[in-house]
Parts: structure tokens; sequence; C-alpha cells
């Protein structure tokens, strides 16, 4: 009986003994698992962090071949707003907008508090302010996590293009409201025909729908040219151009044309990149000028109904008959 239980104890004591051993086994195996995960974990965030060449970068980013060097890879979230602070060939493009939506929400609030206009007038500037910011918002957006995925990228395009039909609103509606104050059926007329127009540019966004991005700028193009028709109507209701309003008004609308227009014509062209590849990559690229040009576009636009709100308030409506 003595024996049976010494053999038991042994037993006993050697089960005990294995587990142990088998638990410190498995313990060392998950550490060192771990460990390996770690270290596999730290080499990928190494690699995604690596500034790409344009042979390097995902198909969906390489769409301007002339630029050369600067891109970024595909990322996790972190890594994407990390890659704000990094010098990148998106790095003027984001932090462009981003100073230029504080610049416009600290502006709007200086203009809602301290500027000489009525409740309609600071409405109007307002509602004009909001959608340029909001613009501005949506292509930092896309600027920033546009390199996560290829479908992402598809979605925050839709988003930024959605933010420039919003800010063409914009200049649209105050543009008309200029032009027509004196002029209800007109002013009407007009904005109908904005919305609609408006409403079109909207749904070709829908990435669902898969239309071409060339048929997306060219609702785009179409929808900037097609101001040129209120504007020359506004010019011939008021009598020509030695009304007044239109001798305050014609020489701003020229000047947005131009600023747009000039916009467009480099981002369209790549021109400077296109005669210097790789020279402008981080700084001085099409982009970038059309990213600063629109800025300033929305600017000049705010201070142009400064002036008319200015003018109004001084002479009030003149109708020639």
């Amino acid at each position: 009986m003595t024996r049976k239980i010494g053999i038991a104890s042994r037993l006993t004591d050697q089960l005990r003994n294995s587990t142990v051993n088998h638990g410190r086994n498995y313990r060392k195996k998950s550490d060192e698992g771990l460990l390996h995960d770690d270290a596999l974990e730290k080499e990928k965030e190494k690699e995604m962090r690596r500034i790409l060449t344009i042979e390097e970068a995902p198909n969906y980013l390489r769409h301007n071949p002339y630029i050369l060097n600067g891109y970024r890879g595909c990322k996790t979230k972190k890594l994407c707003v990390e890659s704000v602070f990094w010098w990148t060939n998106e790095t003027v493009n984001i932090w462009s907008h981003v100073l230029g939506f504080i610049f416009f929400f600290v502006l709007a609030c200086y203009d809602v508090y301290f500027t000489d206009a009525s409740y309609l007038q600071k409405a109007i500037g307002l509602f004009a302010s909001i959608n340029f910011q909001i613009a501005l918002i949506s292509s930092t957006i896309y600027h920033i996590f546009s390199c996560r995925n290829d479908k992402i990228y598809d979605c925050l395009l839709a988003v930024d293009m959605f933010g420039i039909s919003l800010s063409l609103l914009a200049i649209y509606l105050s543009g008309i409201y200029f032009a027509f104050t004196c002029y209800e059926y007109h002013r009407f007329f007009y904005l109908i025909t904005v919305l609609l127009i408006f409403t079109i540019a909207i749904v070709l966004q829908i990435p669902q729908y898969n239309f071409s991005p060339n048929v997306k700028i060219s609702v785009l193009f179409g929808w900037a040219a097609y101001g040129i028709l209120p504007t020359l109507h506004g010019i011939i209701v008021m009598g020509g151009l030695q009304h007044p309003m239109v001798q305050q008004l014609f020489p701003r609308i020229m000047g947005m044309y131009a600023i747009t227009s000039l916009a467009f014509f480099l981002f369209e062209t790549k021109i400077p990149e296109r005669f210097f590849p790789g020279a402008v990559d981080y700084v001085g690229s099409s982009h970038q000028w059309w990213h600063l040009l629109i800025l300033f576009a929305f600017f000049y636009w705010r201070n142009t109904g400064l002036l008319y709100f200015e003018y109004i308030n001084n002479h009030g409506c003149i109708v020639l008959t």
C-alpha cells in the first residue's frame, strides 16, 4: 500500500511538473509570437511611412505623370493624419486649405458682426462664406485620406467635387442676386436654372453611377461658362455699360473669370510640371497653384460682395427704362 501511494505521488508530481513546463513553454512561445507580431507590425508601419516615387505609388494616385516623387502609399487612418505633418507632394495642398478654412471662418465672423450691411445682405455673404468653407474642408479631407485605398479615394473625390459644386453655387447665387437686385423676374429665372445645373452636377458625382472624370469636369466647365449668359443679360436689361451698377460690377465679374480661368487652365494643362517633370513635385505644381488661385478667387468674390453692398446702400436701385 505504501509503495502504491509513493508511485501515485511520483506520478502526480511528474504530471504537475509536466503541466508547469508545458505552461512555461506555451507562454514562451506566445511571448515569442507576440514579439514576432510586434516586429512585423513595426516593419509594416515603417514601410507605410516611406515616401514613394511614381513607379512605387498605387495606380489610383498616379494621375499626374509629371509628378515623379513625394507620394504616400496605402495607409491606416492614423498614418493618414500623421502624414499631414510629413513633407510630401500633398503637404501644400492640405495646408493651403486648412489655413484657408480658418481664414474664411474668421472672416465670416468679422463680416457678420462688423460689416455695415442689412440682415439680408449679411445672410447672403454668410451663405457664400459657409459654402466656401465646406469646399475647403472637403478638399482637405480628400487630400489627407485619399491614399488609404482606391475605393476611399473615389468616395472622397466625389466629396471634393461636391465641395467645388457648392462653391460654384454660392458664387452664382450671390452674383445673380447682385446683378438682378432690381429685376426680380430675371433673378428668379436664373436662380432656378442655376439650381437645376447644380442638381445635375451633384448627381454626376455619385460614385454608383460611374460617370467618367471627363464628364464631371466638362459639366463644371459648362456650368462656369454658363455664367456669361446672365452677365450679358444683366448688362442688356440695365441699359448697357453706362449703367452705374454695371460699371461697378462688370470689371469685378471679368476679374473673377480671369482668376478661375487661369486656375482651370493650369489644372488641366498640368503647367508648370509638364515642362519640368520632377522639379516641382513638392512645391509649385499645377494642383497647388489651383488651390492658391481658388482661395484668392473666394476672397476676391467676398470683397466684390462688400463693394456691391456699399453701392446699393448708398445709391439704391437705378433702373433704366
